[in-house]
């Protein structure tokens, strides 16, 4: 239950440091239902649901580190597009075995992430939106949302609504930031490696323990198996700055892969 409140704690932290950055409010859950029917009449008919997760990452980084860049992202990619508002952040997602036996891994089946997405999305679809993207920060989320979304498009899109799977921002952007470590020499990868500790370093520097920052396995370039203290890969070298400009790519990516979608759509 601490670890729960703490979890809560630190989600409010950064929504109010989310809400003191964004030049415009586009966090649903900031806003009253008359401000949400105001913002809507007003054009906003795009909502950005975006998951996070919850999970073990070594010793080093706080549990919740999905749920703080979601936030952070979901804002500036919401802010980005125009006209787009973001859903709560759900906290949960499927996770590996592995790590459930490292406490305050909090784990969904897939089914399970998959009908309280399903959910969400109808909940949007009642409170008017008509454009609605799936996305997360965490990679054992893409697979299930990207099933759901080709399943809710088909079923919702006669009555005007679309529903799309946003992934550039995550799987493009992943290959390109580790292309890019490697190409300076370091282990690229990793759960609480160098970009996933270089992230949550750059959205909440309270979210990285630096005094327990050690190098876990670092084989198959640092995305193979954890180590006993559930780490892989070396976030040693991840730096605040590193991660303010992977949080940029993926960003730019999302936005550039969204836009193109409702050029689409809306044709």
């Amino acid at each position: 239950m601490r670890k729960i409140a703490g979890v809560i704690c630190l989600l409010f932290l950064i929504c109010i440091r989310v809400w003191a950055q964004a030049p415009e409010q586009v966090l649903i859950e900031a806003m009253t239902s008359r401000e949400l029917a105001t913002r809507m009449a007003a054009g906003a008919n795009t909502v950005l649901i975006f998951s996070g997760g919850t999970e073990a990452s070594g010793p080093h980084l706080a549990l919740g580190k999905h749920n703080y860049r979601v936030y952070r992202y979901a804002a500036q990619i919401a802010d980005s597009l125009g006209n787009t508002l973001v859903a709560p952040v759900l906290p949960f997602a499927p996770n590996s075995p592995v790590l459930e036996r490292y406490p305050g891994t909090i784990s969904l089946t897939d089914q399970t992430f998959s009908d309280v997405n399903e959910q969400l999305v109808r909940s949007m679809v009642g409170s008017g939106f008509r454009y609605i993207i799936l996305m997360s920060d965490h990679f054992n989320s893409q697979r299930p949302l990207k099933t759901l979304a080709a399943k809710l498009d088909s079923t919702l899109r006669p009555g005007g609504v679309r529903v799309f799977f946003s992934s550039d921002g995550y799987a493009t952007a992943r290959a390109q930031i580790e292309a890019g470590i490697a190409r300076q020499g370091l282990v690229p990868g990793g759960h609480g490696g160098l970009w996933d500790t270089a992230e949550t370093w750059a959205v909440l520097p309270a979210a990285v323990r630096t005094a327990y920052l050690a190098a876990g396995d670092t084989t198959h370039l640092g995305n193979g198996p954890l180590d006993a203290a559930g780490v892989s890969g070396d976030p040693c070298l991840a730096t605040p700055e590193q991660g303010r400009l992977f949080g940029q790519l993926r960003v730019q990516l999302a936005v550039q892969e969204i836009r193109r979608w409702l050029s689409q759509v809306k044709q």
